[in-house]
């Protein structure tokens, strides 16, 4: 009754609110303005992972469609994504939550780009809109840029 669930429900509930309540602090407040800025380094790391998830989840569900085209079944849907990651930090590991519209958001934009349906320029404009989303949200003057990982493939390429 008291196991590993309530406690994983207590660290999700934890981590939302903490999301949630970056929007009401102060941003004159030095305090304020470094949990927020942490706040922000877990969210923009969490959607960093849920593009990757957003890519792996289409590549099998690539393969789920071929196999119900053929068994001519329903065709599976894209899963929806709550918003959750555990994050790795150096303190050990956290649970970081956003909003499921900016989660389905990115997870979408990942499969999208893995089926290429769209290019890595135009995955980055999108990923900005919502970074634009997620420091309106958390009230931060920090400078947040997902996808780094493409911005450094794309700037290779540039050369």
């Amino acid at each position: 009754m008291f196991g590993k669930k309530s406690k994983l429900e207590r660290v999700k509930a934890d981590a939302k609110g903490d999301y949630l309540k970056c929007g009401a602090l102060d941003p004159e407040d030095r305090l304020h303005r470094v949990f927020a800025a942490r706040i922000a380094q877990r969210a923009r790391l969490n959607l960093d992972k849920i593009f990757v998830q957003g890519a792996k989840a289409e590549e099998k569900r690539q393969l789920e469609l071929a196999e119900a085209i053929k068994a001519g079944a329903d065709l599976p849907p894209r899963i929806v994504h709550e918003g959750y990651n555990q994050l790795q930090g150096v303190s050990g590991t956290v649970v970081s939550w956003v909003p499921e519209e900016l989660a389905n958001k990115m997870f979408n934009l990942g499969a999208d780009y893995q089926i290429t349906e769209i290019s890595a320029h135009e995955a980055l404009q999108q990923a900005d809109k919502i970074a634009e989303n997620l420091v309106e949200d958390l009230q931060t003057t920090q400078v947040i840029q997902l996808l780094g990982l493409l911005r450094e493939d794309d700037g290779d390429e540039a050369e």
